[in-house]
């Protein structure tokens, strides 16, 4: 099979999109077989592109426009013509026309279920376009059961054209990860509480704040939370709560963090929590428990299904069942052991290999469904 990937997300540090693109090719291109790929991207020139499997078949293709209105229906469409693509595979968005096999994976509905969280414009095109990109594919593929139902119903699809694969954490989240160098970069002292993620409204990053606050002056010793991630439509807000809180001066607000550092930041967290309103899948939790931090979590979305009794669970966003299990996690040392356990077991259940496999899977009956039609 010749197979075309849409990979400019892997271009984009620090999102979702990107880590899942980075995760199935680098593993994609590493498997054995006779495929070729044609990666299409905005810098062929990007770190990522460089660190692939170098006996992988592997062309990699420069799109311009950077803007996705032009490059994806029309240079894209144009671009894996050319390129005489069997199977293109895109995230939520590709173009309306391809002479092969369309797959594409959609997350989650976000944009549909909690469109508030968006830009208007972003949304508005992103109603549209998923649901055409949607009902044209050979084929859909989705993180979680969740999802799976959720795209189910939104687009009228047929169970058999959807396909649940699992994301996984990177090899470089493990126990073993050093940290003293991020942690005195963000001037770290103590024993810390650790969110990771983009901050957006919907992740109620507000909401651990609150909590922190409440759990603060009942621990026997300082300790500190740091909050890591992009900044996403709730920055301002967040900034002036941290301000005004009592506890400011043990709250850390440490932007982007590399993925060479995060796995390091991971692994020193005396805890990860993680209360997103909605998760179609839900990465973060899963790349802390590979590094044996015990983990709070919402049980919004995939959440409670991805991460199962190896996290404690509690409603997305709320304060006082987050302030009483973080000081659960951080005063009970049998709990602890328990979820750090549980979580590195868990976590050991996911890997981008077996994705990978399941994707090409999905590239061959995609071909062959759209080669019967």
């Amino acid at each position: 099979m010749k197979i075309g990937i849409d990979t400019h997300a892997a271009e984009q540090d620090g999102t979702g999109n990107c880590s899942y693109i980075r995760g199935l090719v680098s593993a994609l291109t590493a498997l054995d077989g006779d495929d070729e790929y044609v990666l299409y991207a905005l810098d062929p020139h990007h770190r990522f592109y460089a660190a692939l499997e170098p006996r992988a078949k592997l062309v990699v293709r420069r799109l311009r426009p950077r803007h996705p209105v032009v490059r994806i229906p029309v240079v894209l469409a144009a671009a894996s013509y050319r390129d005489r693509i069997d199977v293109l595979h895109v995230q939520y968005v590709g173009p309306r026309h391809h002479r092969g096999a369309r797959v594409v994976t959609i997350h989650d509905l976000a944009f549909l279920r909690i469109p508030e969280s968006f830009p208007r414009s972003q949304r508005w095109r992103l109603r549209w376009q998923v649901r055409a990109n949607a009902r044209r594919a050979a084929a859909i593929i989705t993180g979680s059961e969740y999802s799976r139902r959720d795209i189910q119903a939104a687009y009228a699809i047929p169970p058999e054209r959807i396909w649940v694969i699992h994301d996984a954490p990177d090899p470089r989240f493990r126990p073993a990860a050093a940290g003293g160098a991020v942690r005195e970069r963000l001037g770290i002292r103590h024993p810390y509480v650790l969110y990771v993620g983009r901050l957006n409204p919907r992740k109620n990053v507000l909401a651990l704040v609150r909590a922190f606050e409440r759990v603060r002056p009942q621990l026997g010793e300082p300790a500190q939370l740091v909050i890591a991630g992009q900044e996403d439509g709730q920055a301002d807000r967040l900034d002036a709560a941290i301000a005004a809180s009592p506890w400011r001066a043990n709250i850390i607000r440490a932007g982007y963090v590399s993925d060479t550092e995060l796995p390091a930041l991971h692994a020193g967290a005396a805890a990860f929590v993680y209360l997103s309103a909605f998760e179609g899948f839900g990465l973060p939790p899963l790349e802390a428990m590979a590094c044996g931090v015990p983990v709070i979590s919402s049980d919004a979305g995939a959440l409670r299904e991805v991460l199962g009794d190896a996290a404690l669970l509690v409603p997305p966003g709320a304060v006082e069942e987050t302030a009483t299990a973080l000081l659960r996690v951080l005063g009970e040392p049998d709990l602890r052991a328990a979820l750090v356990r549980k979580g590195l077991q868990r976590a050991a259940q996911f890997s981008w290999r077996t994705a990978a496999e399941q994707t090409r899977e999905v590239y061959r009956r995609a071909l062959e469904a759209v080669s019967r039609s």
